[in-house]
């Protein structure tokens, strides 16, 4: 009988992890996630606090620590993004060989609807806010809404903090609901 579940492209970089019940990889992705995340919000926080405030950072100016800003703040995204993917498709694949109830599924799907909207918002905003930084640099007239911008942007990125970490909570827990895989023994 072919699982309901059943997808030709299970292959992921947990599944090993999941089945042989090792997750020291995971825990270390998950722990990296969080650093970049603290260092996003650094970032986030200096920008700002420079661009109000008119002074460097690092010997930066507020563009160019801007743009380092955002070229992290992408990165960061990504992998959490990441992290959730690769970590469902170990789930699925997991359930997919009887190591789970098909209700895990449901929850990991429920979680990702919750989590990736808000992080696509996220990127939106903030890249929206570093390509309205470059309109503001070059002297035009809506210069007057990057401050707000910002701090709709900023404050969004901050509800989503709590969001992910939230997420990253639910994901743990869905992963413990997982049976270790017998054949490794």
């Amino acid at each position: 009988m072919v699982h309901p579940m059943k997808s030709e492209d299970a292959i992921c970089i947990f599944c090993l992890y999941f089945h042989n019940g090792e997750n020291q990889f995971m825990w270390i992705f998950m722990i990296t996630c969080y650093l970049l995340m603290l260092l996003n919000f650094i970032n986030l926080f200096l920008t700002g606090l420079s661009g109000y405030f008119h002074f460097d950072v690092l010997g930066a100016n507020h563009a160019r620590f801007a743009l380092f800003t955002i070229l992290i703040f992408s990165i960061t995204e990504t992998v959490v993004m990441y992290f959730f993917i690769s970590t469902g498709k170990g789930i699925k694949s997991a359930i997919e060989n009887g190591l789970g109830e098909i209700g895990l599924w449901d929850r990991e799907k429920e979680l990702k609807m919750k989590v990736f909207p808000q992080l696509m918002l996220t990127v939106t905003l903030i890249g929206g806010l570093f390509i309205h930084g470059g309109a503001v640099d070059t002297g035009a007239p809506t210069s007057w809404m990057h401050g707000y911008i910002f701090i709709i942007a900023f404050a969004h990125h901050i509800w989503t903090l709590k969001l992910k970490n939230d997420a990253f909570k639910e994901q743990i827990a869905i992963i413990s609901e997982l049976e270790p895989d017998p054949a490794s023994n």
